[in-house]
């Protein structure tokens, strides 16, 4: 009952999309690899979109805590408040190669020469023979989000320097079900054998990352 008693509304919403969208992708990503690939995952698509919705109801949940208790906490809430929306926002920048499909703006010749879709983006850019969207958005983020995921929890609940540090800076902790779920739709995702399965990943990551500032562990320290 305690664990039902701290699930919210937006929770049950959230984990009900989560839900149905993997149940979706995995349908289409085995019985019709091409349509999951070229329609559910099609650029500017509802996936697409839908990750940027998510990344901006991020930045605004943390825009408005800041708005409601900045004058109560230290200079760390406020630092640890913008760190978190000019990554959520640069993220969601990053989603939409900045408005240029939107705006039907021209790829600069820099970009058209070493951005592998040739998008005013960043994360598509090959530095000589390496891919940044591989490196960092792979390898480095994966293993930073992996971390975040199961090692500082698993820290915050055992070792108390660890936990007074972070609820010091402010930073949200993920609940065992955040990362559970984390870790789960990760495994599931990874056995569809369409190619764009990461993008599906993506849109999974996000949401539950909005899970988590929504209701983190050390949730009481956001309250007024």
């Amino acid at each position: 009952m305690k664990f039902l008693n701290n699930i919210d509304k937006l929770e049950v919403i959230l984990f009900l999309v989560l839900v149905m969208t993997t149940l979706l992708g995995l349908y289409w990503g085995f019985v019709n690899p091409e349509f999951f690939t070229n329609r559910y995952m099609m650029e500017d698509g509802e996936i697409e979109y839908g990750t940027v919705v998510l990344l901006l109801a991020s930045c605004g949940i943390v825009a408005y805590r800041w708005w409601v208790m900045g004058s109560q906490r230290t200079f760390r809430f406020t630092l640890i408040t913008l760190i978190i929306i000019a990554a959520f926002f640069f993220v969601a920048g990053e989603e939409l190669s900045w408005g240029q499909r939107i705006f039907g703006l021209e790829t600069t010749e820099y970009f058209k020469e070493n951005n592998d879709q040739q998008e005013l983006n960043l994360h598509n850019l090959v530095v000589g023979d390496v891919k940044i969207n591989k490196l960092i958005f792979g390898v480095i983020l994966t293993t930073a989000i992996m971390v975040y995921m199961v090692l500082i929890p698993f820290l915050y609940h055992r070792v108390t320097a660890v936990r007074t540090f972070l609820d010091t800076w402010y930073i949200p902790i993920p609940r065992l079900r955040h990362s559970l779920l984390y870790l789960a739709i990760t495994l599931i995702i990874s056995l569809i054998p369409a190619s764009k399965n990461w993008e599906l990943l993506e849109f999974e990551s996000v949401l539950i990352f909005l899970l988590i500032l929504w209701t983190p562990v050390n949730r009481q320290i956001f309250q007024p």
